[in-house]
């Protein structure tokens, strides 16, 4: 495991897109997925003026490879968007129908 330098530099988003408005930075992320088939089913639900961007995913990615897809969309964002861009994936509830059947409510 490495570990995290304190002194590594992290890049925060540039004027360009802190002038944006937060609906014209969730469609120019929007608009740069949409011409990428990988990225099929992936909706950009907030935008952030600090860099943040939330997506939503409605097809199912397995566990074990979506943190390394999340991270691949990222780094385009950041290579043809902005350097400050940061992906965050938007909670979903617990879908198991067990779970729901038996009454079990996970907080999220």
């Amino acid at each position: 495991m490495v570990k995290p330098d304190l002194n590594t530099f992290t890049y925060t988003p540039t004027n360009n897109w802190t002038l944006f408005t937060p609906e014209e930075r969730v469609e120019k992320v929007q608009a740069y997925i949409d011409k990428k088939s990988v990225y099929a089913d992936i909706k950009v639900t907030v935008a952030d003026k600090n860099g943040h961007v939330v997506v939503r995913i409605d097809h199912s990615i397995p566990a074990n490879e979506r943190g390394l897809f999340l991270l691949e969309m990222e780094q385009e964002l950041k290579k043809n968007i902005d350097v400050g861009i940061t992906i965050w994936l938007e909670p979903v509830g617990d879908k198991s129908k067990l779970r729901q059947l038996r009454g079990v409510e996970v907080k999220t």
